[in-house]
């Protein structure tokens, strides 16, 4: 009887045992994820009109941190995402995604140029060299991307903000593009610049302006106008125009998302002012983009108007149709 009460007080210790090591090794586990939490911090995207927030988790401390003239600029490393870009707490890019919609700004425009010169010449061929103006995007990727064309011969980059082109040149995988001698950067106003140009007389195959958010939707339906305002401005597109060379020259620009209500009206608004102006098919792109605010961002193509009639047709959707230059035009995105 004494050896059965000895075999069980046996068995009770253990199960004692077993319990009081789980518990150490949860403990242990907690203290493991609570100090990788303290190593991380979420990065949010806020859309209050539409009471939308998305997060991205990156590591921490920050990869870069630089206070500029006009801003925070940041650089953090994510597990997944790979470095993540950020100014004033805004995300602007990310390694794994920053393809979707910077080769899109980049090739949309020159393979659209290319196309367009090819149908206006007798021979379908033509041996000038491109000259390509990019206003914003100081991060680098859209240079780099047309540094991709051998048509390209130069390449006008003019960044506001010299910081964010020094920490892009720093920490990004794409910082050299500005080492490549078709590139000149200009340091100043995106917009004066243009203006300057257009009255100057000079002109672009292609211009590509990446910018950011011109306003901001505050949580009390208050719209706060935000600096890049200038360069979705009415003379600013009138220079843009004059800027382009006739009847080829193309111009591709970010155009916010269509899922938000505020965002959507100036798509509409856009659209028209190009049409006003002289700028001939401006057509709304969409682009899918995971990191961005819900998951969908746009731009916008126009060209010089032909006002020598090219024989181009565009078609509705996505039905494609041959003009009587021979090119096939097909229309990328839907009408808004």
């Amino acid at each position: 009887m004494a050896l059965k009460y000895s075999a069980r007080l046996q068995i009770a210790f253990l199960a004692l045992n077993l319990i009081l090591s789980c518990t150490q090794q949860h403990a242990s586990a907690s203290d493991d994820t609570s100090l990788a939490a303290s190593s991380r911090k979420k990065v949010d995207e806020e859309e209050d009109e539409i009471g939308y927030i998305q997060s991205l988790i990156v590591n921490t401390p920050a990869v870069a941190s630089v206070e500029s003239s006009y801003q925070e600029i940041e650089v953090y490393d994510s597990d997944h995402f790979g470095k993540v870009f950020v100014l004033d707490d805004c995300l602007q890019l990310t390694e794994r995604d920053a393809p979707h919609y910077n080769e899109m700004l980049a090739h949309v425009p020159v393979m659209e140029y290319l196309g367009r010169r090819s149908s206006t010449t007798s021979s379908g061929t033509n041996d000038d060299k491109l000259k390509v103006l990019v206003v914003g995007g100081g991060d680098g990727y859209v240079v780099s991307e047309l540094l991709k064309h051998p048509q390209i011969e130069s390449i006008d980059h003019v960044e506001l903000d010299e910081e964010v082109i020094n920490v892009s040149k720093e920490h990004l995988p794409w910082g050299d593009a500005w080492k490549d001698e078709k590139v000149n950067l200009i340091i100043g106003d995106g917009a004066a610049y243009v203006k300057q140009q257009a009255d100057k007389g000079e002109s672009y195959h292609v211009i590509v302006q990446d910018a950011s958010d011109p306003f901001w939707i505050d949580e009390d339906g208050g719209v706060t106008t935000l600096p890049s305002s200038v360069l979705y401005d009415t003379s600013h597109f009138e220079s843009l125009y004059k800027l382009l060379r006739p009847k080829e020259g193309v111009l591709i620009f970010q155009a916010e998302t269509y899922n938000i209500p505020s965002n959507l009206e100036s798509i509409r608004k856009w659209r028209g002012l190009l049409g006003d102006i002289g700028f001939g098919n401006p057509r709304y792109g969409s682009i899918s983009i995971s990191t961005y605010p819900t998951g969908q961002i746009g731009f916008f193509a126009a060209h010089a108007r032909d006002d020598g009639g090219g024989g181009e047709k565009v078609c509705e959707a996505s039905d494609a149709c041959v003009g009587d230059g021979g090119v096939v035009v097909e229309e990328m995105v839907a009408w808004w």
